[in-house]
């Protein structure tokens, strides 16, 4: 069974999606393992880094994005179809073992009426298992599952970690980013007593990390014991922060357009350093950190 992972802040802007980018294509391509990837945030940064614009037009017109999963419940439709909404091979790194479900900005029409969803289907449907009765069937296809989520613990989020074995948050080491860090545990935490969820924290990886910033410093030389603490006042297992550091470099942000041209996972990823190291080391350090948390 793959390891399903969902990646959560509730802040913006912390390289959330591109984490997730980062990581997909590095599973796939550096460790040959087979990924899926499901974009839940209405933002569809991850869907337009791993395909074209025009083919993400042309799954929304067609009614193949995962917000037409959700609206079809809400409507009593049928327009999804899981077969031609999965998307193969996808990345301009053309990576044969890397799929993807594509958000849509629609999302944003439909979010706060998805409580509706169990009176639209005479309660057969629990709003927060949605995305679980139509994905199961093909989960047993991948090592990996990456659900990038929306900034917040919403139904569609809850979606996401309805299926996840674990989540794992990416944070800028200063104050607002980690701000809202103790609140994802606590909620996710309760979501597992509510509900017989399998889930845990797989860790925090610092992000966007600027060595200059003295908050930047400061927040990383005091964050091991802060999040330390949320579990302790839970009374729950540690879940570590992880060794490798993301460096804040613009090449990252560039790597992320999809209309670049890449011949290989290095290239994309080592068109610069961060210290003495290739951008692309890092990446491979960190996923490499991930299979070892994952498989504990």
């Amino acid at each position: 069974m793959p390891k399903i992972i969902s990646v959560i802040n509730l802040k913006g802007g912390v390289a959330k999606t591109t984490t997730t980018i980062q990581l997909a294509e590095c599973l796939a391509s550096a460790f040959s393992k087979r990924v899926l990837v499901i974009d839940l945030d209405p933002q569809t940064n991850a869907t337009i880094s791993l395909i074209p614009e025009v083919r993400w037009e042309e799954l929304d017109s067609k009614g193949q994005t995962l917000y037409h999963l959700f609206n079809d419940k809400l409507e009593r439709t049928k327009v999804f179809d899981l077969a031609l909404a999965r998307q193969r091979k996808v990345s301009n790194l053309k990576l044969r073992n890397l799929d993807l479900l594509a958000s849509s900005i629609r999302f944003i029409d439909i979010q706060d009426r998805i409580s509706e969803i169990p009176s639209m289907t005479g309660f057969a449907l629990n709003p927060m298992e949605i995305l679980k009765s139509v994905v199961h069937p093909i989960l047993s296809e991948y090592d990996f599952v990456l659900i990038d989520c929306p900034p917040n613990l919403g139904f569609i989020t809850r979606n996401g970690i309805e299926i996840s074995d674990h989540y794992l948050i990416p944070s800028i080491p200063d104050t607002l980013s980690t701000y809202g860090i103790p609140q994802i545990v606590r909620k996710i935490h309760q979501f597992t007593q509510e509900r017989p969820l399998k889930i845990s924290c797989l860790g925090l990886v610092v992000t966007k990390y600027d060595s200059r910033s003295d908050s930047h410093s400061r927040g990383k030389r005091t964050l091991p014991a802060r999040f330390s603490k949320i579990f302790d006042d839970l009374g729950l297992p540690q879940a570590p922060i992880f060794d490798t550091v993301m460096p804040q470099a613009n090449a990252t942000a560039e790597a992320m357009e999809f209309t670049n041209t890449p011949v290989s996972f290095k290239q994309k990823y080592g068109r610069s350093k961060s210290g003495d190291r290739y951008l692309y080391e890092y990446v491979e350090d960190l996923t490499r950190e991930l299979i070892a948390h994952a498989n504990k």
